[in-house]
């Protein structure tokens, strides 16, 4: 059917455009023409057939109203069209597809949760480990809501005593281990009485493990004691128990077993060549009684050792006490006639008898040089006592005792003088707005005064018998970390032996190997603690073990045998990267302190602090929280410690530094018995000082080097550069001294002839100095704070904070004794390590260490006094270079960054590499 015709629109007129209304334009527009016989307007007359006339269609309104065109070339204008619903276009319009595209990522993400969930070990570390916490707080958090998650309480996995036989009147701790936080612990017995003591949370903030130290004043014979712990201010006691014999302690101590035959009255010859015969050093077990009587029998003057090293050394005084002084200040709980066999000043000389001076480092606290074993040699010296006792006046024995007078000049150092610390006027602590606090916990102590004074020698003074390398630096001076002498007759190095070390992954990366600070102990232990500690059993058997102890940054301590590098028994895992030096006790007692460097890894995050570990069984002994909690009231939320603390034998006490601002002072009260070196107990008292000056912010009072100490006086420098002398008996501040900038470097402490106190310290280059790019090296006046000497050295900024001087230096002796030796890291060579004269502050020589060096030096000195310096750079290299002229000898390649520090032990020097390739720890023969 052809389309309806439609008649085109008519012209448009002039006119129209006087209509206003636009309805009656478009009507006038649109108005069909009028049939002719039909006058206009009119309508048309109905049909005859009588229907209704049907309704004109309501026309629609078009969808756009078209515009009024009055050209007269407008075209034609398409009428519009009725708006149905059907006259859409059926365009082929592109599908909506988000919607399923949402699905689809909601239902990915879903099955990779799922999977996350169920697939991952509970145990996992790193991004996983994260994952699977982010997954399984989701799912206990919707199980809690939904009312169906169990409640999983704590458990004490572990609840234990050291011994199972304990005194009464006498410290027991019990530990207690569980596999999730805890908020209390207690102790009942068989009857339901608590035991009364002092918890602790070692391992505060996680409170896992516990421990609890209590007195028990009566004698028990197998009392069953069970532990309970407090889980939400409820307590439940769990099925864990221990079994103790409580003994009343003997007022008469057991006698030593007696040799077989019958001996006579022994003479105090033979009981000194007992002794050194024996090799044992200063806590030797003496010779056994002389009476008759069976061992049941106690003797008139029982002669065996008492449990405590108190009882053990008669004298903590640094200088030596003589004979009769010793007497006259006996201990009560050993007989007279014992005491006066250990004068002080006899140890050093019976050990040294049978040696020439210069094999004393090797042989002294072991074995003699011959194969017999101590036992044999302590047997047979009593074998011989026995069948000749007339004899020995006759035997050329009366010379040989006249040699330890002759080796008492090396074995007994000069006492060092007591000085006093008086600040100079522009270095009071007034003058810089110092505020100060000292504390105990979260409690102030106003007008703190210690009661045993803390009395830090330097030196030979340091230890109580000269054993190698026991800290950082080598001693409360910092001097240097070298012991022995080493003949170089070719002036060069080789690699003796090498150990491979770990790396850890943190939160922002990886570290591998030894970092900045990371200097090894390297100690000869005693036969009898060496026999109590947990080596090796091929390494029990070595005379004359030196141990090497070095914290790595892979979160481990490790043990090797000096002499080939070997592991002498397993490595202690912390779990977080350490960069501080190993502290060994100096005393020689199986007992050491490291610092802790950071505490975030990947997924994962812990406490920080200092650690002390017992070598008896590696169990910690104590840690220090270095962050801010409930008990600790601090500035710097950093809880880092790079710097290593000291341990003062006099005292039984440890001073350290942290990163937190904080000094603290520990008295430790250490039990420990050398004659049987089953248990090492310590039962610490901390109090720790809070300062800065008054231009100081919180974050700038970190401190990253070590304390150094002469005395009771010690001498830190923080972040901003603000040195202070602090009075360990007072915790007060005496003097500051305000450097410039970051002092990082640890400072060094010379005593002069005249009784001088000089300190030496360097500055990097950070934010104060960052424009002018100068390190600044100073001589102060230790006992008054004033500047002596300044010396400039240009050097670079970096971020982190390793321009200018983090090495600490060597403070000269023998034939370098007129210098002060400094390792400057980016100067305009790279770095350089540079001698200046100690009384000028002049330079004498420099020698450019192009990879630039953070790396302490170290000197190496020969018989003659003669000086080798050893400096470590950043490249990899090892120099050797002469103490006099600095010219350069020899170079090794490691291979691998050295950022730690070197020890030496006669000629093996012993030190780390941190690089990505190469983190080993080396023993370098010294040729």
């Amino acid at each position: 059917m052809s389309e309806q015709f439609r008649p085109p629109q008519p012209r448009r007129r002039r006119a129209d455009r006087h209509l206003g209304d636009k309805d009656q334009i478009e009507q006038k527009v649109n108005q069909q023409p009028l049939r002719a016989g039909f006058p206009p307007e009119e309508e048309a007359p109905l049909p005859l057939g009588g229907y209704d006339a049907a309704q004109a269609p309501q026309r629609i309104p078009p969808r756009n109203a078209s515009p009024l065109v009055y050209e007269e070339s407008a075209p034609a204008q398409r009428p519009p069209q009725p708006d149905y619903d059907d006259d859409y276009y059926d365009d082929d319009l592109p599908p909506r597809r988000w919607p399923l595209v949402l699905i689809s990522l909601i239902v990915l993400l879903g099955l990779v949760f799922i999977g996350s969930h169920f697939l991952i070990p509970k145990n996992a570390t790193g991004i996983l480990g994260q994952v699977k916490g982010i997954t399984t707080k989701v799912v206990d958090g919707g199980l809690n809501l939904l009312g169906l998650k169990k409640y999983d309480p704590p458990k004490l996995i572990k609840f234990d005593t050291p011994e199972s036989t304990v005194q009464t009147g006498v410290k027991t701790v019990f530990t207690f281990t569980a596999n999730k936080a805890i908020n209390g612990i207690r102790v009942l017995d068989e009857v339901g009485s608590e035991i009364k003591g002092v918890t602790e949370a070692v391992d505060a903030p996680n409170n896992t493990t516990w421990t609890l130290t209590a007195i028990l004043d009566r004698p028990m014979s197998e009392m069953v004691l069970s532990a309970g712990i407090l889980v939400d201010k409820t307590w439940y006691q769990t099925d864990k128990t221990v079994t103790l014999n409580v003994e009343t302690p003997s007022l008469t101590p057991e006698p030593a077993t007696a040799s077989p035959a019958p001996t006579d009255t022994p003479e105090p010859e033979p009981s000194q060549a007992d002794e050194a015969s024996a090799e044992a050093a200063a806590m030797l077990i003496p010779p056994a009684a002389d009476e008759e009587a069976p061992a049941s029998d106690p003797p008139p003057q029982p002669e065996t050792s008492p449990a405590t090293i108190v009882d053990l050394l008669p004298s903590f005084t640094a200088p030596p006490a003589s004979g009769a002084e010793a007497a006259e200040t006996p201990d009560e709980s050993i007989p007279g006639d014992m005491q006066a066999e250990f004068p002080e000043e006899d140890i050093p000389e019976d050990m040294l008898a049978e040696f020439p001076e210069e094999d004393i480092p090797e042989d002294m606290l072991t074995e003699s040089t011959d194969d017999n074993t101590p036992e044999d040699m302590m047997a047979q010296a009593n074998t011989d006592t026995d069948n000749q006792p007339q004899e020995q006046p006759e035997q050329p024995e009366q010379p040989e005792t006249a040699k330890p007078a002759q080796a008492a000049a090396p074995a007994t150092p000069t006492p060092m003088p007591a000085l006093t610390v008086t600040a100079a006027e522009d270095q009071a602590p007034s003058k810089f707005k110092l505020t100060e606090s000292t504390y105990k916990g979260s409690k102030r102590q106003s007008d703190f005064k210690r009661e045993t004074p803390i009395n830090a020698q330097g030196g030979e003074l340091y230890t109580y018998y000269p054993g190698g390398v026991f800290t950082f630096r080598g001693d409360g001076m910092r001097q240097n970390a070298a012991f022995g002498t080493a003949e170089m007759p070719l002036n060069q190095m080789s690699i003796h032996w090498q150990s491979d070390l770990g790396s850890l992954r943190t939160e922002s990366d990886t570290l591998y190997g030894l970092g900045w600070t990371s200097q090894p102990a390297i100690i000869k232990w005693s036969v009898e603690v060496r026999a109590g500690m947990n080596l090796n059993d091929e390494k029990k058997d070595v005379k004359a073990l030196k141990e090497v102890i070095v914290a790595a940054q892979d979160g481990k301590i490790y043990f090797l045998d000096l002499a080939d590098g070997q592991p002498t028994r397993d490595a202690i895992d912390v779990g977080y990267p350490l960069k501080g030096s190993v502290a060994v006790d100096a005393f020689g007692r199986p007992l050491i302190g490291v610092g802790q460097g950071i505490s975030k890894l990947r997924g994962k995050t812990g406490s920080i602090g200092y650690h002390f570990f017992n070598l008896i069984d590696q169990k910690s002994s104590l840690f220090i929280n270095g962050r801010k909690i409930k008990t600790q009231v601090q500035y710097s939320t950093n809880g880092a410690f790079d710097g290593t603390g000291l341990f003062e034998r006099n005292s039984d006490s440890f001073v350290v530094a942290g990163e937190n601002g904080l000094f603290y002072t520990v008295k430790l009260n250490t039990v420990f018995d050398f004659k049987n070196p089953t248990t090492l107990t310590i039962d610490p008292e901390i109090h720790y000082l809070r300062s800065k000056i008054g231009k100081q912010d919180n974050t700038s009072v970190s401190i990253e080097g070590s304390p150094a100490m002469y005395g009771s006086y010690a001498f830190v420098a923080d972040k901003y550069g603000v040195l202070r002398c602090i009075d360990t008996t007072s915790m007060k501040t005496l003097w500051v001294f305000d450097t410039g900038d970051n002092t990082d470097a640890t400072p060094a402490l010379e005593l002069g002839a005249d009784n001088s106190l000089s300190l030496y310290t360097g500055t990097s280059v950070f934010s104060r100095s960052r424009k002018a790019g100068d390190a600044v090296i100073r001589k102060i006046d230790a006992l008054t704070g004033e500047e002596i000497w300044k010396t400039e050295i240009k050097a670079k900024y970096e971020k982190s904070e390793r321009g200018g001087i983090k090495a600490s230096p060597i403070v000269g002796q023998q034939q370098i004794a007129e210098l002060v030796i400094f390792t400057v890291n980016l100067t305009e060579e790279g770095g350089a390590i540079i001698a200046l004269n100690k009384q000028t502050g002049q330079e004498v020589w420099k020698t450019p260490i192009p990879g630039g060096a953070i790396s302490s030096p170290v000197a190496v000195y020969s018989k003659d006094g003669s000086a080798r310096i050893v400096q470590g750079s950043l490249d990899g290299k090892l120099y050797l270079l002469d103490g006099q002229s600095g010219a350069a000898l020899s170079t090794l390649d490691l291979g691998g960054a050295i950022e730690g520090s070197p020890a030496v032990y006669n000629d093996i020097l012993v030190i780390g590499t941190a690089g990505r390739d190469n983190h080993k720890l080396y023993g370098i023969r010294l040729e």
